[in-house]
């Protein structure tokens, strides 16, 4: 049984390397660019960093409901604080990148 599967594998095997040169590959030729070649630009953004300074967390104020009034203004002064940052990295976006 052995001998068998041997030489099964042999005539496989055999039959793989014979020659093909009546195949042909459709690959393009082999140096397109140098006929005329035409040069693109591609336009990279480079993104304006941040500064943690203006992308810090802020503190929710809490209270009981005797101290609303404290809370209320502590919540606004701490939306205005935000609101003042946003404006801060709105002029800072889209700017350049200084090296």
């Amino acid at each position: 049984m052995r001998p068998i599967l041997i030489m099964a594998a042999a005539v496989l095997l055999a039959a793989c390397g014979r020659d093909r040169s009546d195949v042909q590959a459709d690959l393009p030729p082999s140096c397109p660019a140098s006929a005329g070649a035409s040069v693109e630009f591609i336009e990279r953004k480079i993104y304006v960093p941040i500064p943690s300074s203006l992308t810090r967390r802020e503190d929710i104020a809490e209270g009981a409901l005797n101290e609303c009034p404290q809370v209320a203004r502590d919540r606004r002064a701490a939306i205005e604080r935000l609101n003042s940052r946003m404006q801060q990295i709105e002029a800072q976006q889209g700017t350049e990148v200084q090296p």
